[in-house]
C-alpha cells in the first residue's frame, strides 16, 4: 500500500535548493509514485510565498524563477489537492504549523514529512500538548525526511 503523506514548506524548499538532498529524495519519491502525496489551497500558497521570496532566490542558486516554477507545476501534478480543511486541531507552540496536521487528518495520512522542531517535538516530547497529539492522533506519524527515507526505501532497511 502507497503511504499517503504530507510535506512541510521546509521540505519543498529544501528540494528545490539541494537536488541531491533528502528532502529532494523525498518529493521524488512522490514524483514517482511512491508515496502518495497531499496538498491544500493553504499549503500551496505558503509553498508559493516561500519558494518565490527574492531573498531565498539570493541565497539558493537554483531557486530561479524557472526552476520554482518547474518545480510547483510537478507538484501540483502528482498531489491530491484538497481544498479547503478543516481546523480540527491547533498547535499552540507555532499555530502556523496546524495547517499540516489539519491536512494529514482530512487526508487520512499517516506521515507528515517536516524539519520543524514544533512538529518533530509532538513525537517525542513530554509536555502536555505532545501528549494530547499523540493521545488525539495515534495514527499519524510526524518524521523528519531521513526518518521518512528510511521507512520507504527497501535497500534503507524500513519499509512501511
Amino acid at each position: 500500500m502507497t503511504p499517503r503523506v504530507v510535506f512541510d514548506c521546509m521540505v519543498f524548499l529544501q528540494a528545490v535548493a539541494s537536488p541531491d538532498g533528502p528532502s529532494a529524495r523525498c518529493v521524488e519519491h512522490a514524483f514517482e509514485g511512491r508515496c502518495e502525496l497531499f496538498i491544500s489551497d493553504e499549503t500551496i500558497d505558503e509553498m508559493n510565498d516561500v519558494l518565490n521570496r527574492p531573498k531565498l532566490r539570493k541565497k539558493f542558486a537554483r531557486a530561479t524563477p524557472e526552476n520554482v516554477a518547474e518545480f510547483i507545476r510537478r507538484v501540483l501534478e502528482v498531489a491530491t489537492r484538497l481544498g479547503s480543511v478543516p481546523s480540527e486541531y491547533i498547535l499552540k507552540r507555532d499555530v502556523k504549523d496546524s495547517k499540516y496536521i489539519n491536512l494529514a487528518v482530512a487526508a487520512s495520512a499517516k506521515l507528515i514529512v517536516s524539519r520543524d522542531n514544533d512538529l518533530l517535538d509532538l513525537m517525542t516530547g513530554n509536555d502536555d500538548e505532545a501528549t494530547r497529539f499523540r493521545t488525539t492522533y495515534p495514527e499519524i506519524a510526524i518524521l523528519d525526511p531521513v526518518a521518512f527515507l528510511k521507512t520507504i526505501e527497501p535497500d534503507a532497511g524500513g519499509g512501511l
